[in-house]
């Protein structure tokens, strides 16, 4: 029995604001979803962010975040500003 993954890229939004820092969240866009419901199939999907010089962190898909199709990614270490804007690969077990 095989499962079937499948790779989608995400553009890496912005980091989650607020007065106690939340360096290691980040609001992630998938391209063509722009409803909540269309996202909410991106939850407890893993994420993968890799940096030019081959540095990965990993994170998961928490929850939708706002009413049009953006999600809340967190990653196990906070991610370097260099982040902002660069893809990140959510991997989906079909």
């Amino acid at each position: 029995m095989s499962t079937q993954v499948r790779v989608i890229k995400a553009r890496i939004y912005s980091i989650r604001r607020g007065s106690i820092g939340y360096s290691r969240d980040a609001i992630v866009v998938v391209p063509g979803i722009e409803t909540a419901k269309d996202a909410a199939k991106f939850i407890g999907a893993k994420a993968i962010w890799r940096s030019r010089s081959g540095v990965e962190i990993v994170g998961s898909v928490l929850k939708v975040w706002g009413k049009h199709g953006q999600l809340l990614v967190r990653f196990r270490r906070g991610l370097p500003g260099q982040a902002l804007g660069d893809y990140v690969d959510l991997i989906l077990n079909a």
